[in-house]
């Protein structure tokens, strides 16, 4: 990438990163740096049990797994700590996590969902 547009970018992100990403919850696009069908997955910080993967099929659909078995020697569970003071090991994780909670919070003020209860 060209060092003086990452450096406007970062600039961007610092001052104004609602704005920004925003316009990227926007945006739809695909990155070239990932593979459909291909399980991105990563380990939670604080379980031994605990990881998450993402996976986005053929047609650009993503699927989201959360897997654990409760630890009872941790009371949280799948936890992506800040990198700088708390131990993270997933900063980027982390990051991503507060971009998904934007998305669905401006989803479901654009788009609330009902759910229909289950006839069984």
């Amino acid at each position: 990438m060209d060092k003086r547009l990452e450096r406007k970018l970062q600039q961007l992100c610092q001052n104004n990163p609602d704005e920004v990403i925003k316009v990227l919850l926007e945006s739809h696009f695909w990155l070239k740096d990932l593979e459909p069908s291909t399980a991105y997955g990563r380990f939670d910080d604080d379980t031994y049990t605990g990881h998450i993967t993402v996976v986005f099929s053929q047609d650009g659909d993503g699927w989201l797994e959360v897997l654990s078995e409760k630890d009872p020697e941790d009371p949280f569970s799948h936890r992506f700590r800040m990198p700088f003071h708390g131990g993270g090991q997933s900063g980027r994780v982390r990051t991503a996590l507060l971009i998904l909670a934007l998305a669905i919070k401006l989803d479901n003020e654009e788009r609330p969902q009902q759910r229909v209860a289950r006839r069984d």
